[in-house]
C-alpha cells in the first residue's frame, strides 16, 4: 500500500490529486515554486513546500527522498518535467509518475526514469460526458484508473446557500477542487467553504470512477 507520495506541480491537476490522496489518507508532500498554489493546499495535505523542485538542493530540503511514489504534475514543459524525474530518482524515489500533454514525451520520459506517463485524454473525457447523460456535466477528464476531474454547472436547488451547507462529499461523494464564477476567466482553487453558490457558477470535482456515473446524475 502506497503511505506517502510527492506532488511537484500544484495546477488544477497536481492540487486535485494532492488533494485526493491526502483525504484518502495517504501522506502528501506537495511541491511548487509558485506561493498560491502551495497555500491552495496547505489545508488539505500533511506538507506544502515552495521550492523549484528543477534545482536539487531546493528539493532535497522538502524531504521527498523518503516517499513511496513521486508524481511530476506540471506537463507544460519537456526541460522542466524531465529535470523534476531526474531529481526525484536521484534523490532515491523509485516510482515517478508523470503528466505530459504531448503523446511525443511519453518514450522521451520513460527513458530518462518515469515509471508510467499520464496523458490528459480530453476525448475520452468527452464522450464520457456524453455517456452521463447530464447537462450539467461540461468535461470530465481521467487522471488514471481510480480518479476523474469533471467540470460542471451548479444546479437551481444549491443556488444560495453556502458550500459547507450542502455537504458535497457525503451526499455526492466528490470533492470541490476549484470554482468559476461567472465573469471570471479561470477557476479558483481557493475554495471558502462559506462562500454562497451564485447562478452559473462552474465547479471542477473530483470524483471516484466507480461512483462516477451515479454521482452526476443530478
Amino acid at each position: 500500500m502506497v503511505k506517502s507520495v510527492a506532488v511537484l506541480g500544484l495546477g488544477l491537476f497536481g492540487s486535485a490529486v494532492a488533494r485526493g490522496l491526502a483525504e484518502d489518507g495517504v501522506s502528501v508532500i506537495a511541491v511548487d515554486e509558485n506561493m498560491d498554489h502551495v497555500e491552495g493546499v496547505m489545508d488539505a495535505v500533511d506538507n506544502a513546500v515552495q521550492a523549484d523542485f528543477t534545482k536539487l538542493d531546493q528539493l532535497k530540503e522538502t524531504g521527498v527522498g523518503s516517499v513511496d511514489i513521486g508524481i511530476v504534475a506540471t506537463g507544460e514543459k519537456l526541460e522542466i518535467t524531465i529535470l523534476g524525474i531526474m531529481n526525484l530518482k536521484k534523490l532515491g524515489v523509485e516510482h515517478v509518475i508523470v503528466k505530459t500533454k504531448n503523446a511525443n514525451y511519453k518514450e522521451v520520459l520513460l527513458k530518462v526514469g518515469a515509471s508510467r506517463v499520464v496523458l490528459p485524454e480530453v476525448e475520452m473525457g468527452r464522450r464520457l460526458a456524453n455517456e452521463l447523460a447530464s447537462a450539467n456535466v461540461l468535461e470530465a477528464f481521467k487522471l488514471d484508473d481510480r480518479y476523474h476531474l469533471v467540470e460542471i454547472c451548479v444546479l437551481d436547488k444549491w443556488v444560495g446557500h453556502r458550500i459547507n451547507e450542502l455537504h458535497f462529499r457525503k451526499k455526492y461523494d466528490f470533492n470541490i477542487i476549484a470554482i468559476k464564477s461567472q465573469g471570471l476567466p479561470t477557476f479558483d482553487a481557493q475554495i471558502d467553504p462559506t462562500y454562497v453558490i451564485q447562478d452559473k457558477d462552474l465547479f471542477l470535482v473530483l470524483s471516484e470512477n466507480k461512483n462516477l456515473n451515479e454521482n452526476l446524475h443530478f
